[in-house]
């Protein structure tokens, strides 16, 4: 996913002027922040970087990434209770569950220079 990251950054930036990228996980956004390094640019001076998920060392790269805590543990217990009562036989409804998530800002966004 990082290589990935980097290819779609390496296209954005050049087809694009764009100041900001939203990733779909952290992951991606590592390799968004290598290609932005790679072409002589600096984040979040020349672009802003978010991830999603707030997977482990993401506050520790050169800038820390801006992103989107989900609560993974929660999201697990939620899971096994609603495959419990169906397989207890509680409930052959569909259910669906609204966890609350959070958006840490760290030093990777900032507001365009231009």
């Amino acid at each position: 996913a990082e290589a990935e990251g980097r290819r779609c950054m390496g296209e954005l930036l050049a087809e694009s002027d764009a100041t900001a990228v939203v990733a779909a996980n952290d992951t991606l956004a590592v390799g968004c922040l290598d290609a932005l390094r790679d072409a002589g640019r600096t984040c979040p001076d020349d672009m802003s970087v978010t991830g999603f998920n707030d997977i482990l060392f993401m506050d520790k790269l050169a800038p820390p990434l801006t992103t989107v805590r989900i609560p993974h543990t929660e999201m697990g217990v939620e899971a096994a209770r609603i495959l419990l009562d169906q397989l207890l036989g509680r409930t052959t409804a569909t259910k669906h569950a609204v966890l609350p998530i959070e958006l840490i800002v760290r030093q990777s966004t900032a507001v365009p220079a231009r």
